[in-house]
This record gives C-alpha cells, sequence and structure tokens, in this order.
C-alpha cells in the first residue's frame, strides 16, 4: 500500500500558481488556509466542495446518459488515446481591482474539480491514458487509477504541457470565467496547441437563463448573472460558443447537442441534484450577493426559501449542451 501511494505522488505534478503575494512552497498540497490565503477563495478547499462539484458532474452525465458525446468511443476502447480535461484558469485580482464577488465566482465553481469525470472515464477505458488540469488541488490523491495524472496550473500562462500531445480534450462549465478576448486569444489557442491533428474537442456548458422561473428566482439569478457581466465576463458564452469554433478556422464536424434538466423532486435524482447544487452555490457565495443585491442576512435567507418554492413549484429547468469539433490542421511553427 506504501509503495502504491509513493507510485500516485509521482503521477501528480507539483505545477503551484504563483500570485504576487506568495512565494514558492515545497509543501504539497497547500493546506485549505494557505490557498484561501493565496487565492482569495471564498468557498473552502475541502469535503463540501469536492461533494458540490461531483453532483453537477453527476447531472450532466444522466442528462446525457454518458461522460462524453463526441464520436470516439471505438478510438477509446482500443486503447492508445490520451485525452485532456481542462478546468478554469485563475485571474490575477489585480485586474479586476480585488473585486471579492469576482474572485468567489471564478475562483471557485468552474473546474476539472475533484476528478470525478477523469477518475470515471480512466476506469472505464484502462488503456488509455488521462491528464486532468486545475489551478487548485481538489483532485484526489489517494487511489488514483495508474492512467491518471493531475496537473496544477493556470491555462492563461500557458498549460505546462507540450504541443500536439492529446487526442481527445474536453472542457467542462467554464461559463463565466472568461472574457470574450481571453477565450479568442488565449483558451482556445492553448487548447489548440495541445491537441494533435484530427483530435476532438468536447466542451460543455450550462445555459445562464433558466427557464420557468418565479418572480424570486428572476431577481436572485439575475443578480449572480449581473455581477459576472459587470466585470466584463460573458456568463452566456455557450451562445458564442458555435462561432468561436467556426471563427478559429480549425474545426470540422461540429455538432451540437442539448438536454434540458427540470430541478426539483419531481424530477427524481436528476432533480434533486440541480436544487441541491444551486442552493449550495447561492449559500457558499451568500455574502458577496448580499452586498450586491444590499440585503440583509435575514431577507437572503428568506429569499432562498422562496426560491427553492418556486422552483419547485413552476419546476424551473437549465438547459445543458455539448459542442464537439475535430481539429483538422495545427501550425505551431
Amino acid at each position: 500500500m506504501g509503495n502504491r501511494q509513493s507510485r500516485q505522488s509521482k503521477r501528480v505534478s507539483k505545477q503551484f500558481v504563483k500570485d504576487n503575494s506568495s512565494t514558492s512552497t515545497d509543501e504539497y498540497p497547500p493546506s485549505p488556509t494557505d490557498l484561501s490565503s493565496r487565492y482569495l477563495y471564498v468557498f473552502p478547499v475541502d469535503e463540501s466542495e469536492s461533494i458540490r462539484n461531483e453532483k453537477q458532474q453527476t447531472i450532466a452525465k444522466i442528462a446525457w446518459q454518458g461522460n462524453f458525446s463526441s464520436p470516439i468511443g471505438d478510438q477509446l476502447k482500443g486503447g492508445g488515446l490520451k485525452i485532456l480535461d481542462i478546468g478554469y484558469a485563475y485571474i490575477e485580482s489585480s485586474s479586476y481591482n480585488n473585486n471579492d464577488f469576482y474572485q468567489s465566482l471564478t475562483h471557485n465553481h468552474f473546474r476539472c474539480g475533484p476528478g470525478t469525470w477523469v477518475s470515471e472515464m480512466a476506469e472505464t477505458y484502462p488503456l488509455c491514458s488521462f491528464t486532468g488540469v486545475d489551478i487548485s488541488p481538489v483532485y484526489p490523491l489517494k487511489e488514483l487509477p495508474e492512467n491518471v495524472e493531475f496537473i496544477q496550473a493556470n491555462i492563461l500562462d500557458g498549460l505546462p504541457i507540450e504541443s500536439r500531445k492529446f487526442d481527445f480534450v474536453v472542457m467542462h462549465f467554464l461559463n463565466g470565467c472568461f472574457t470574450m478576448q481571453q477565450w479568442k486569444s488565449i483558451i482556445i489557442q492553448e487548447v489548440v496547441r495541445v491537441m494533435k491533428p484530427g483530435a476532438w474537442l468536447e466542451w460543455m456548458e450550462c445555459n445562464a437563463s433558466l427557464k420557468n422561473q418565479g418572480e424570486n428566482t428572476k431577481k436572485l439569478v439575475q443578480a449572480f448573472l449581473s455581477a459576472l457581466n459587470s466585470q466584463g465576463l460573458n456568463p452566456w458564452i455557450v451562445n458564442k460558443i458555435p462561432k468561436i469554433l467556426d471563427h478559429s478556422g480549425i474545426f470540422v464536424n461540429r455538432q451540437n447537442g442539448k438536454r434540458t434538466v427540470t430541478y426539483g423532486s419531481a424530477a427524481g435524482k436528476c432533480g434533486e441534484l440541480s436544487i441541491d447544487t444551486s442552493m449550495n452555490i447561492f449559500q457558499a457565495i451568500r455574502k458577496q450577493i448580499m452586498e450586491f443585491m444590499s440585503i440583509t442576512p435575514h431577507e437572503y435567507d428568506l429569499l432562498l426559501d422562496k426560491v427553492r418554492e418556486e422552483i419547485e413549484q413552476y419546476q424551473t429547468t437549465m438547459d445543458y449542451y455539448r459542442f464537439c469539433a475535430q481539429i483538422i490542421v495545427v501550425d505551431n511553427d
């Protein structure tokens, strides 16, 4: 058992992201306290956050009846493929005047999470190798499959990965993390750089605009989205993805798919997980939303209670989208 843990540690890259206020350290992984100080996290880097991320991946898996939609199932079964799951990237707080609300959103929700997708895929396709990238060490350090590696890195600084390495790249739930300029000039270019010619990209996002909302739900969601938009971010990036891929000039065979998820107990496990995840998010960033809405803690608690009731009553829904496209030419010379 001790030897297995040693092998696992070697497979986890110590790529730490530095900010202007901290010095490098050999400690691995950073404690939750150190991480909170270094990245100004509002969500605790603990079990509750891991559970929340796992729920979101489970919702998507149930809605799509599978972990991916790209037409590479046979190749995965055959083995030999290299797969990359990209989490969100850290943006220096100084670029946004140390806005705590912005940091609490972009530094905590959207990532490859505790490695749920990577771990499940690695067990299903043991003949392929999988790499997960995240800004924080929320991935599991124990009982990693032998074909899994996690790298802690900032995609805005460039991934510490050689060019033309991966056959399949996935991006999950990065909605609201970047500006349009960052998507076009940094993110997509870096994704393309690490993809082999003929590789597939799969990009999954939620539509930020819920359907069948009550008045209180509209009020809360609008505050959430307005705060993102006020920072120059586009929480409706899902509407821009086809144009981003098409205008890149190097993707072909684009395929789009949509699944509608109904919130609430009437929709079964998926609906219960959806409402729990949303409520957990609103609770975790309550301080920032209260400040944005100029309401008291008591008023916010009452608002959340009303929102939960409305979601059940109106059977609120959210659309999940998957966009798949194949790269044809990568010229990095």
